[in-house]
């Protein structure tokens, strides 16, 4: 069985990364009407400078600035969108919507109290691994890369929320210098929207 999940975040560590959200749904079809319905009310804000995604809808980009009238002054006409971007980075966010196709036959085949999880590497705005650990390999993993990366009291103790986290939420997140990652429960396929 499949479910879909719908990442909605800032792209990178602009502001607003720690509010990174994901939605779990049943079909593709649930989860592209979702991501449209967002982009229809970002249609009608005149913030809204840009909307790009592929085809199949698996990633969509959305420019948002306060100055729209230099943006449109200068985009095409002497600069591309990307430069702009590079340009304006203080006055303008770009979010991200991502759908992720999960495989969720490890739940159809063992029935456990585990999840399985799905990671969000913040930084790069992409799926953080390629596979959906269950509960205790991702604290295992994490660690791991906790103490590879800042075994200092101020990484453990980001470590020690996550933990947490994993197993008494939804949401488990950890910003510890360049190692901002998010995890989110995959709902059992009965309790998918």
């Amino acid at each position: 069985m499949k479910q879909y999940a719908v990442i909605h975040a800032v792209a990178g560590l602009f502001e607003g990364y720690s509010d990174t959200t994901c939605e779990f749904f049943p079909t593709e079809e649930a989860a592209i009407k979702h991501i449209n319905q967002h982009l229809d009310d970002y249609r009608k804000d005149e913030m809204c400078v840009n909307i790009e995604h592929s085809g199949d809808m698996m990633h969509t980009f959305v420019t948002m600035t306060r100055d729209y009238d230099d943006y449109h002054a200068c985009v095409p006409s002497d600069m591309e969108h990307d430069d702009w971007v590079a340009d304006n980075g203080d006055d303008c966010s770009v979010e991200v919507f991502r759908l992720i196709e999960i495989d969720c036959e490890r739940y159809d085949n063992a029935p456990s109290t585990e999840h399985m999880w799905l990671t969000w590497d913040q930084q790069d705005t992409c799926q953080a691994w390629d596979y959906t650990p269950l509960c205790m390999s991702l604290v295992a993993r994490v660690s791991s890369d906790v103490m590879d990366n800042d075994p200092s009291v101020h990484g453990l103790e980001q470590l020690t929320d996550f933990i947490s986290s994993v197993y008494y939420g939804n949401h488990a997140f950890i910003d510890i210098d360049d190692y901002v990652m998010h995890a989110f429960r995959i709902p059992k396929p009965q309790s998918v929207k």
